[in-house]
């Protein structure tokens, strides 16, 4: 594994290795930048050697630069948020000062440009400003940020980074995924979409979670929203430092301290005394949602060095609405031994003949919770150097109960808990080098563990229904979930240089990672078994029996590859002139296959493929170009747009079963009807004593990739407008 490869003292090389270097990847936002020009108020002239001074006000943090010979100013890699105060000081000029300037996430802030004047030094001039985030020369592709005050004022259901991405038109709640954290962007898949957290991957690389984030298979949130500064959304960037994603990306910066100690607790709690009757009159079952938590920031040393702290605990009970004894608006309608089989009559017979009781008749609740917690430490080292490190933890649960209705009853014991632990760690440092060279380094490290737990051990069983897996009936240990577990480790190095030279802001980086998976899935581990009727099942006859293991002496041993992403990038922005700028450059992803599946030469001999063939590594070039014009010069209308290419990552889940899947690791056997009677099986009860080898008719199955698939990637292009129009109003096409 990752963390087992990486050992501490190695793990210190890497970090001081990056943090040093500044080499050349996926570009993850967490900082912004200051740009601005100088200019004589007398005649308008340009004027370069001004001293520029940026204040970080809450935490005194200090930023320097000077105007070039163009009188422009670049400061990159600053703070989020504000407010900043801006000051410009010449000799012979009077000095001036903005203030009130915030700083966006992966945005660059146009300072209203200074026009100072000659004449000695009497007092500075001050002026209030904002910067536009719409009317902005930086601005070219489709992204949109959302800002503390947004965050904290907007309505949310269900505290999460969803309900925020949403007010970008092109992020899309799934209409039909109940837990409504499936986004959609731009019509793709969600398993394209990328979210990082201060930088760092926060996906669920694997692709199970609707949520894309670790812990999401529980219906956790990856960190309190009481911890979130602000969140970017991203289409088409055209910035290469951004990518990994095919659909969109949600970039989120969390809360800093500050010189001032600030913090805030929350609590709510709703239960059925708090809602009416449901239909009918009749009384809403008994539940309860519990959710409370808070924060707290401030300084350790005084401009110098800040903490932050946040937790949130969330505890929910749900009853699931249907029972078989009709103490429930929805009551399961089976009766008698057919195909549609009375659940009482099974479950008497489960507890007579075989000493399984599969849970009552009644409703239950199903548990939800889950603990979030996250430390983060800035440090101002020097006026050169800053610090930040942050810890983020996820410990959670979910009941995950399915095919209960007026059709299909499944018993309490035959559910699943998903369970979710996840650490995640992130170290950066950004430096000045000089006026016009500037570094940021980032190493994360993130590790993620997700088990389900069963009740009960017991063979699968399903009677009645319309056939196999849609049973109406189901009892038994749930059919995925006897051996199921998954461990993923993600090692990120990342670095991005930063050189200003004229009009031009110069960028090269690398992005890489590091994954490693362990996975275990063996479904119907402790065997399945399908009666189409209730008689059936009391005869001990089934139609169909199936049951996957690992080969060899571990029959839960689970499947674990490695795969690493290389990214490296160049790019430049270009202020032509005070109308128009460009923004272009080139990236290039690589994927690296490092681990390979086992050979099956009875595969290769019947099918004629190779079952240890890997996806293409194939290097994938993402060429990007976008413009912003101002055709009137008076900062009131823009036109924008862009074309270009943008790769992102392969959801591993699909890759995964070519590793545990090739014949040779594990044996998934099926077994129907002519091959039961064939092989004369009948229902066995004793779950760790399931028949392995059938006879004539049975199947086993291999799973194979094409070695020509590539990382996704699609050609995007855009075109807007952009005008002011009266009492502030911002119109856009």
């Amino acid at each position: 594994m990752v963390l087992n490869r990486f050992k501490p003292g190695l793990f210190l090389l890497v970090l001081i290795a990056t943090l040093v270097m500044s080499p050349v990847a996926f570009g993850q936002a967490t900082t912004g930048s200051l740009a601005g020009s100088v200019a004589s108020a007398d005649d308008g002239a340009l004027l370069p050697g001004v001293t520029i001074e940026a204040l970080h006000v809450p935490t005194g943090t200090r930023y320097s630069s000077v105007t070039g010979d163009n009188g422009r100013f670049m400061i990159p890699n600053v703070k989020v948020g504000g407010p900043y105060k801006v000051t410009a000081t010449l000799e012979g000029f009077q000095p001036s000062e903005t203030g009130g300037i915030t700083v966006n996430l992966g945005a660059i802030a146009e300072v209203p440009v200074f026009k100072i004047k000659m004449g000695a030094f009497e007092e500075s001039i001050v002026v209030t400003a904002e910067a536009d985030p719409i009317i902005n020369p930086n601005r070219s592709g489709s992204t949109s940020a959302v800002s503390t005050d947004a965050i904290e004022t907007l309505p949310t259901v269900n505290r999460s980074l969803q309900d925020f991405a949403r007010t970008n038109p092109y992020f899309v709640v799934d209409a039909q995924d109940f837990s409504s954290t499936r986004l959609s962007v731009a019509g793709r898949n969600n398993r394209y979409n990328t979210i990082q957290i201060d930088g760092a991957v926060n996906n669920d690389l694997f692709g199970l979670a609707y949520t894309g984030t670790p812990g999401g298979q529980t219906d956790a949130q990856p960190v309190s929203l009481d911890a979130l500064a602000q969140i970017q959304l991203v289409v088409s960037p055209y910035d290469v430092k951004q990518g990994g994603f095919t659909g969109g990306g949600v970039n989120v910066v969390t809360r800093s301290g500050s010189n001032d100690l600030e913090g805030s607790v929350f609590y709510s709690e709703r239960n059925e005394s708090l809602v009416g009757d449901g239909p009918f009159d009749r009384p809403i079952a008994n539940f309860d949602q519990t959710l409370y938590g808070g924060r707290v920031g401030g300084r350790i040393i005084r401009d110098k060095l800040f903490f932050f702290v946040s937790g949130e605990r969330n505890e929910k009970e749900n009853p699931t609405g249907v029972s078989a004894d009709g103490t429930t608006g929805t009551v399961y309608g089976g009766s008698g031994t057919g195909q549609t089989p009375s659940a009482s009559i099974f479950r008497d017979f489960l507890i007579d003949e075989y000493g399984y009781d599969p849970g009552s008749l009644g409703d239950f609740g199903g548990q939800t919770d889950s603990d979030l917690a996250l430390v983060k430490f800035d440090w101002t080292i020097n006026n050169q150097n800053t610090a930040t490190f942050r810890h983020n933890y996820i410990d959670a649960g979910r009941d995950v109960i399915a095919d209960r209705s007026s059709t299909r009853y499944r018993f309490e014991s035959a559910i699943y808990n998903q369970a979710d632990e996840t650490n995640s760690s992130v170290v950066q440092v950004n430096s000045i080098f000089s006026a016009n060279a500037f570094n940021e380094a980032r190493i994360g490290l993130q590790t993620i563990k997700d088990k389900r737990a069963t009740p009960v051990t017991f063979p699968t069983v399903e009677v009645g229904g319309t056939g196999a897996r849609s049973g109406a009936l189901h009892a038994g240990t749930e059919r995925f979930s006897g051996a199921n577990s998954l461990d993923q480790d993600v090692l990120e190095i990342t670095d991005d240089f930063t050189l200003l030279k004229g009009n031009h802001t110069f960028t090269i980086g690398t992005h890489n990672e590091i994954f490693e998976f362990k996975n275990l899935f063996l479904s119907e581990f402790y065997g399945y078994w399908y009666f189409p009727t209730l008689d059936a099942f009391m005869a001990g006859t089934p139609t169909e029996y199936r049951i996957s293991y690992a080969n060899g002496d571990d029959p839960r041993r689970p499947t674990q590859f490695e795969v690493r992403q290389y990214g490296i990038y160049a790019g430049d922005q270009w202020r032509v002139n005070n109308n128009l700028t460009l923004t272009y450059g080139m990236r290039l992803d690589k994927p690296d296959y490092v681990d390979k599946p086992s050979f099956n030469s009875t595969v290769q001999t019947r099918l004629g493929y190779n079952t240890s063939a890997t996806a293409s590594e194939t290097t994938i070039a993402s060429p990007r170009v976008g413009f912003n014009w101002d055709p009137t010069g008076d900062a009131r209308q823009q036109i924008r747009g862009g074309i270009g290419i943008f790769a992102g990552r392969t959801p591993y889940v699909w890759l995964s079963n070519t590793y545990g899947n090739t014949g040779v690791e594990s044996t998934a056997l099926l077994c129907n009807s002519a091959c039961i009677t064939a092989a004369g099986l009948t229902f066995n009860p004793d779950p760790n004593n399931q028949p392995r080898s059938g006879a004539a008719g049975s199947t086993f199955s291999v799973d194979l990739i094409d070695p020509k698939f590539k990382m996704p990637h699609v050609l995007r292009a855009t075109l807007g407008y952009d005008r002011e129009l009266p009492w502030g109003i911002r119109g856009t096409a």
